[in-house]
């Protein structure tokens, strides 16, 4: 009788089977794993980017109070907050909202008895006045908390009859970014009047992993109405 031998390559064959078994297991555990990373990615990017979206939109809105501003600004709370007197907001008692008269139908107009600006509206009435503050308020009062460093950005405007609104401009600003000069965390929002300019400087970094965002303006005193020629 002949005697049967067993084929060489079956063992090979069926380790071969194994090792390429493991290889294609641990690509798919490695492919996987990479998705759910870049989807985490993707998602972190896309609100990073919303958050800097909302940020430059309230310093857009900061530094327009800031160039129609009539008088100069007046810095409060150590820099948090800023408060300026604006024209043309006039508050409707029907609607309980302001009105903004157009800025196309304003006049100069000089008076000598107190030697100062005003402005008339195209039927020769005095344009309104209201005060308008933009402020940071830190989302704690404790220095040790990690909420100081966190806050959101409003915006009020009032009269002198009493009418105020408040809106929330941005919320959440805060950074984790250090002054190298001090080593004190940065501000998420801080106002600092420099003479003839007030520099408005806004700071976002809500994560110690997420790059820092910073927009930063300087608003030249020419830019006030008040000194305008």
């Amino acid at each position: 009788m002949e005697k049967v031998l067993g084929r060489k390559d079956e063992g090979s064959t069926l380790l071969e089977v194994l090792i390429a078994t493991i290889v294609f297991v641990v690509v798919i555990a490695l492919s996987l794993a990479l998705a759910s990373f870049f989807s985490r990615f993707g998602g972190e990017a896309d609100a990073d980017s919303s958050a800097q979206l909302d940020a430059h939109r309230a310093f857009s809105r900061i530094e327009s109070v800031l160039r129609h501003g009539w008088t100069v600004p007046v810095i409060l709370d150590d820099g948090d907050a800023l408060e300026v007197e604006v024209l043309g907001y006039s508050w409707n008692q029907q609607t309980t909202q302001w009105d903004r008269i157009d800025p196309a139908t304003w006049r100069r107009e000089y008076d000598l008895t107190v030697g100062e600006y005003f402005f008339v509206d195209s039927s020769g009435f005095e344009i309104p006045v209201a005060t308008c503050t933009v402020r940071w308020d830190r989302l704690s009062s404790d220095p040790q908390s990690e909420d100081y460093h966190f806050g959101n950005i409003s915006c009020s405007i009032f009269d002198e009859l009493g009418h105020s609104t408040s809106w929330l401009l941005a919320a959440g600003i805060g950074t984790h970014q250090v002054d190298e000069s001090s080593s004190d965390r940065l501000p998420g929002l801080s106002f600092d009047n420099q003479g003839q300019a007030i520099v408005v400087e806004l700071n976002l970094q809500r994560n110690p992993e997420e790059i820092p965002y910073s927009i930063r303006s300087r608003v030249k005193r020419r830019n006030f109405l008040e000194d305008a020629q």
